[in-house]
């Protein structure tokens, strides 16, 4: 693997232009312009803020991706994601979804995620995975872990497609595990163990949403125990752990 800085010239001089040549196709497909309709019109719901966790739904969600930064052209290969309203954990409603790279995948990164050639080369575009993750996510909060890294991924690869911004409302849960369980590293494998959650397989993205789910679950119940039962009440004190 190139160093860093040999990597960010590379992606400026030659695959940056590159990219863009090759989804210039896709700026004609229906599928991206209805996307682009559905985001120019997401508004957020301002009483999402106060109503109480228990008559809320979150989608807990993860990304795989092709490396850890977006900025240099790393893109995102897969979403998996788990919703949960108040504390009902509902293993049924799930989304998975392997998305089609622009850009070649190292050997490296496909024996991670276990995701084969097969796959990436008969998978749908990201315009078409994200249209979908848009529709099965709307109207709820956003939780990762950390939150900071696939928000971040999401609206790199979203800007990077020439579509509108994209700002949902979002809660990490490694921040979360900060706060409440300040005794135990913050990592998900660490914290997985800590509380005796079934360790599935790791970096799959479905897999790695429904134990961060669990996880999740677990410290909302702790937040209410500290008389914090609202995104406008959790959100202040996740901003003070943001840099710790």
């Amino acid at each position: 693997m190139l160093p860093i800085d040999l990597q960010i010239i590379k992606y400026y001089l030659f695959e940056k232009p590159m990219f863009q040549q090759k989804i210039k196709p896709y700026f004609n497909w229906k599928s991206y312009q209805s996307l682009e309709e559905s985001l120019e019109k997401v508004e957020k719901d301002p009483a999402i803020e106060t109503t109480d966790f228990s008559k809320t739904t979150f989608t807990i969600f993860d990304l795989e991706t092709t490396g850890l930064i977006p900025e240099i052209g790393h893109e995102i290969i897969s979403i998996g994601a788990i919703q949960l309203t108040g504390n009902k954990f509902c293993r049924t409603e799930k989304f998975h979804q392997i998305i089609k790279p622009v850009r070649p995948v190292s050997r490296r990164i496909k024996n991670l995620t276990g995701i084969d050639k097969h796959e990436l080369v008969n998978a749908s575009p990201f315009i078409d995975a994200f249209s979908n993750f848009l529709q099965y996510s709307s109207g709820t909060i956003l939780v990762a872990h950390p939150a900071k890294f696939d928000i971040r991924f999401l609206q790199s690869m979203i800007k990077r497609w020439k579509l509108p911004a994209y700002r949902p409302y979002v809660l990490d849960s490694q921040l979360m595990a900060k706060w409440l369980l300040p005794q135990v590293n913050h990592q998900l494998d660490p914290l997985i163990r800590h509380l005796g959650i079934e360790r599935l397989e790791r970096h799959h993205a479905l897999n790695d949403a429904i134990m961060t789910a669990e996880l999740f679950e677990y410290l909302l119940k702790e937040a209410r125990k500290q008389g914090i039962s609202t995104y406008q009440e959790l959100r202040p004190i996740l901003e003070q752990f943001q840099n710790k």
